[in-house]
């Protein structure tokens, strides 16, 4: 079975995930294998020392930009609150229902008129936003967001520089991670399935 969720660009060819049928264990190997292939075409990438930081797009002037950081410093330094919460739980609402992330929202989280949604480091800085949200509260919410949004980024991948194809990868590994407590916590051997 092949993992269909990886268009050739996500962001325009939106996924309707809830309409999708049961695919059983060789759904799941297809979409580990998604997975593992990137991460195997990446391999030199990933052993590479780049230094990555999100220096250069914390200087965008985006609402969303400093959002993001400021969620992500919040998580990690384990200092977030309601706040913080509601304000990832907003940004998980419209990813959600718009499979995007824009650069700029009204007060009603809808996508202003000119907004733009191709920002990739928005994308992997939201990923990683919910991977730690996910560490901290377990909510499978924040897993298949993140699910999601690295769908996105692999659809994608081709139009990312190395040092964004590198923090993908390291957020795939911390994605195969969570999905592998998972299996684990539920007692699937996925082995046991060839």
């Amino acid at each position: 079975m092949e993992y269909k969720y990886i268009t050739e660009n996500n962001l325009y060819q939106k996924q309707t995930y809830m309409y999708s049928e049961y695919g059983g264990a060789s759904f799941l190997k297809s979409y580990v294998e998604s997975r593992q292939q990137y991460l195997n075409v990446n391999n030199e990438i990933e052993k590479a020392k780049y230094i990555i930081e999100y220096s250069e797009i914390a200087m965008d002037s985006s609402n969303v930009i400093q959002d993001l950081l400021y969620i992500r410093k919040a998580l990690k330094t384990g200092k977030w609150d309601l706040k913080v919460r509601e304000l990832i739980n907003a940004y998980v609402k419209s990813f959600e229902v718009r499979k995007r992330i824009y650069d700029n929202y009204d007060s009603n989280w809808k996508p202003d008129e000119d907004a733009g949604f191709e920002n990739y480091a928005m994308y992997l800085l939201f990923a990683e936003c919910l991977g730690i949200i996910y560490q901290y509260t377990g909510s499978l919410k924040y897993f298949s967001c993140l699910l999601k949004v690295d769908d996105v980024l692999l659809s994608i991948q081709d139009k990312l520089d190395v040092e964004l194809k590198k923090l993908l990868c390291q957020g795939i590994r911390r994605e195969l991670t969570f999905f592998e407590q998972l299996l684990k916590e539920h007692g699937i051997n996925l082995e046991e399935y060839r």
